[in-house]
């Protein structure tokens, strides 16, 4: 039996292996759970050096992307401080220039107003005719509400009246219906709360298909 911890460490799979991290490039906001998946798999490979993390990570995507993110000066030696010798880049630094090259990847900017705004009228125009549907719609809007409330960009009341407006008219009257007789002190000139509304419309879909609509990527089928 072997002892030798180097000799039991996992190896990082192969370009097309069913355990290589993937990366849908037509998902920018996906790329940075990519480079996590990377990132576990270095710790269990043992890999320390900058230089194999950068060429590791550019081996599962398309030969055009890895030819840019390989072609950037960040995977270079090109860093000079003050009288110092050339350094390599690190390998975050590298990473951070990646990221700058998909906007939509930036943790900082993930979601904005409009974003909210286009799964609203989605909704809209979808029906949500079944609990499953409605279902749906409540987990992305909280998705991106919650992000949009923690980072300053939507008042609470704000967010209310949107995920009301998403609301189709025929089931909306319905589920105020539900919440003036569970909510009887509710003043009628304030906005439901979020978690109100989906615990109402849950009764008013009782019995009907509760499936979700998840497509092959694993989004559901209201896009935002």
């Amino acid at each position: 039996m072997n002892n030798d911890p180097v000799a039991r460490r996992a190896r990082m799979p192969p370009r097309n292996d069913t355990t290589a991290p993937k990366w849908d490039e037509s998902r920018p906001r996906e790329l940075p759970q990519y480079f996590k998946e990377l990132e576990y798999l270095f710790a269990d490979c043992g890999i320390a050096d900058d230089t194999q993390k950068k060429e590791y990570a550019s081996r599962y995507v398309s030969y055009d992307t890895a030819e840019t993110w390989l072609g950037l000066p960040e995977f270079g030696n090109n860093i000079i401080i003050g009288n110092d010798a050339p350094r390599p880049y690190t390998y975050q630094e590298w990473k951070a220039a990646v990221l700058r090259l998909y906007p939509g990847a930036d943790a900082s900017a993930r979601y904005n107003l409009g974003d909210l705004e286009r799964l609203v009228n989605q909704s809209f125009n979808s029906g949500l005719a079944t609990l499953g549907r409605f279902s749906d719609y409540y987990r992305d809007f909280q998705r991106i509400a919650r992000w949009l409330l923690a980072n300053g960009k939507l008042y609470r009341n704000e967010e209310r009246r949107l995920f009301q407006q998403g609301i189709p008219t025929s089931l909306w009257s319905k589920v105020v219906r539900r919440l003036e007789i569970t909510l009887p002190d509710h003043h009628p000139e304030d906005p439901y709360d979020v978690d109100q509304v989906f615990k109402g419309a849950k009764w008013v879909l009782k019995g009907t298909d509760t499936s979700t609509t998840k497509t092959s990527n694993g989004t559901t089928g209201i896009h935002s």
